[in-house]
């Protein structure tokens, strides 16, 4: 509770803009003012003692949760008796929070201003990751985007480290934006994601990555035609580079996204 309030009292010092006439008590209403003064914090510099307080806090948040370790994650060969996917000893389906993955890389799913989500307590996964990395994560991208002008590509992919994820790097990546049916283009673009996500991984000598469905919320790419583009893209990358990879783990969050999942493997 103590690195919490301090971490609380240090952002609303620095943010005038935000009033509070009194703290709250409750745990959990603490938690979201922590969350929501993170989100809304714009990537400047910060001081040393917060950012050890903050990892301090997060590291301990994270010995709380069920941490998976993705060699404990079977392949598809492993768990399915029959199945077309020419790399099914390299592809598995997992369904969990990705932010307790234990892995050498997660994607995230992000906006083209590559910062993270700005909404308070935003349930989207880019918000959901940056929170449990801590804000060293924004000030990272930080650095990467303002020499692309803070616009990242439909289809183009950064990296940066994991900070407090169990997960040592996060790939950023941009889906499209469907705005009514789904072009040709823009599903070559969601391939793209894939494409340049593995190909980074590839550059960096990282042999286990996890891909979030990238699209499929808030940018409305339908769900069914988006784990397709997402299977085949992947199956068909591996097959040029299966010895680069130990594992590539398509997690989903959603009893309806496994089921789309698991139909199409």
């Amino acid at each position: 509770m103590e690195k919490l309030d301090f971490l609380i009292q240090y952002l609303l010092k620095e943010n005038r803009e935000v009033n509070i006439d009194k703290l709250p008590t409750d745990i959990t209403q603490k938690k979201n003012l922590y969350r929501s003064l993170c989100n809304i914090r714009e990537p400047k510099p910060i001081s040393e003692e917060y950012l050890e307080v903050e990892n301090a806090y997060l590291q301990e948040k994270l010995e709380k949760k069920d941490v998976i370790k993705v060699e404990n994650i079977e392949t598809i060969f492993e768990k399915y008796e029959t199945s077309e996917l020419k790399n099914s000893n390299k592809i598995c389906l997992w369904e969990g929070d990705i932010t307790t993955l234990q892995i050498e890389a997660i994607v995230n799913a992000a906006n083209s201003q590559g910062l993270g989500c700005f909404v308070p307590c935003h349930k989207c996964i880019d918000n959901q990751i940056h929170t449990m990395a801590g804000l060293e994560l924004r000030q990272a991208c930080n650095e990467i985007m303002k020499k692309k002008d803070y616009q990242l590509k439909t289809g183009e992919a950064i990296i940066t480290k994991g900070y407090n994820l169990p997960a040592k790097y996060v790939i950023h990546t941009v889906g499209p934006i469907i705005y009514d049916k789904v072009t040709q283009l823009e599903e070559q673009q969601l391939a793209d994601c894939y494409i340049n996500s593995l190909q980074l991984a590839m550059d960096n000598g990282i042999r286990t990555i996890a891909f979030p469905c990238i699209s499929t919320g808030e940018f409305r790419f339908p769900k069914e035609q988006a784990s397709k583009v997402a299977i085949a893209t992947v199956d068909d990358f591996l097959k040029h580079n299966s010895d680069k990879f130990e594992k590539v783990v398509f997690n989903v969050f959603t009893e309806e996204d496994y089921r789309i999942y698991e139909k199409n493997i």
